[in-house]
C-alpha cells in the first residue's frame, strides 16, 4: 500500500531541520540577544514549517488520508503566527513563552498525527521520530503548566526543542529518500 508512492529526499524538511539546529545554537550562544532575535527566528521558522507542510500536503494526504488535513490546518496556523511575529515583534516578546508552548504542542500533535507514514521507510525511523515527537509534546506541556520553569529555563528549553525538532526534520528528510 505505502510502497506505491516514492517521496525522494525531502529537501524542504532537511532545510527546516538545518534552520532549527542553527536556531538552537544561536539561542544557547547568545541568550541576551536571543529574545528579540528569537521572535524573528520563530517567525521565519514557523513560516518555513508551515510552507514545508503545505508543500508536502498532497503526498502526505496520499499516505495518511484525511489525517493530513490536520497537518494542513496546523500549517496555516504556523504561517499566521509567523506573519504576526514578523510584522509585530513587541507582541511576540510579550507572549513568547506561551506561543512557544502552543507551537510545540501544535507541531508535536501534527507530527504525531501523521508519523505512521514513516513506517514504510523503516521501523527505526518511525520509532525515533515518534520518541522525538513525544518529547516535544512533553516540553510543550511543561511550558504551559510551569510558567516559572519556562521563565527560568526558557533559552535552554527552546534550544533543546529546536534541536529535537531539527534532528527529527532531518531524520524525516533522509527517511523519505527511498
Amino acid at each position: 500500500m505505502f510502497n506505491d508512492h516514492r517521496w525522494g529526499f525531502d529537501w524542504t524538511e532537511f532545510i527546516t531541520g538545518i534552520v532549527f539546529l542553527i536556531a538552537a545554537y544561536f539561542v544557547m550562544k547568545e541568550p541576551k540577544a536571543a529574545l528579540i532575535s528569537l521572535v524573528f527566528l520563530f517567525a521565519i521558522a514557523a513560516l518555513i514549517s508551515g510552507i514545508t507542510t503545505i508543500a508536502g500536503y498532497t503526498k502526505l494526504r496520499r499516505e495518511t488520508g484525511l489525517r493530513a488535513n490536520f497537518a494542513l490546518v496546523f500549517a496555516i496556523i504556523d504561517i499566521l503566527v509567523g506573519l504576526l511575529f514578523l510584522f509585530h515583534a513587541p507582541t511576540g516578546v510579550l507572549v513568547l513563552g506561551y506561543v512557544f508552548a502552543f507551537w510545540f504542542l501544535i507541531d508535536s500533535i501534527e507530527r504525531l498525527t501523521v508519523v505512521s507514514h514513516l513506517k514504510v521507510f523503516g521501523t527505526g525511523y518511525f520509532i525515533l521520530s515518534l520518541i522525538l515527537d513525544v518529547i516535544s509534546l512533553a516540553m510543550g506541556i511543561l511550558l504551559i503548566f510551569s510558567p516559572m520553569v519556562a521563565a527560568l529555563t526558557f533559552n535552554v528549553i527552546v534550544s533543546v526543542y529546536f534541536a529535537i525538532f531539527g534532528i527529527n526534520a532531518i531524520l524525516i528528510a533522509f527517511a523519505r529518500r527511498n
